[in-house]
């Protein structure tokens, strides 16, 4: 009978390995997430400059994986969306939208980076 060994050992690295991947794709998500609120902040329009204040991220896990969650407006700063999407009377003021378009073209490349370098750190 044959005996295999070292299968302790390889299910160690691969959790060890799965754990740095979503290590690697929070920080990266965060990073992101940084980067479009600067750019969103940039973008927004300043009367007194709690609009563009209010603007944050955060990136949670749910069921389907890691999330980034762009968010703008709060209690206090309630118009966010009408600045983003107009009124009956105020014509749309995108400030979110076209970074959102932007980047979500590279999400896909930059996670599969995020996936394939954490392997390499073995």
């Amino acid at each position: 009978m044959a005996e295999i060994s070292g299968i302790a050992e390889l299910r160690a690295r691969l959790a060890s390995g799965i754990a740095r991947q979503r290590e690697q794709l929070v920080a990266d998500l965060d990073a992101l997430g940084a980067q479009m609120v600067a750019e969103i902040r940039a973008a927004a329009p300043k009367r007194t400059g709690a609009l563009a204040a209010s603007v944050r991220h955060e990136v949670v896990w749910t069921p389907g994986g890691a999330r980034l969650k762009i968010m703008a407006g709060t209690d206090a700063v309630y118009y966010a969306p009408f600045v983003e999407f107009g009124t009956a009377r105020e014509p749309a003021y995108a400030f979110v939208r076209p970074v959102v378009y932007r980047e979500e073209k590279a999400i896909p490349g930059r996670i599969e980076r995020t996936l394939s370098t954490s392997w390499e750190q073995s």
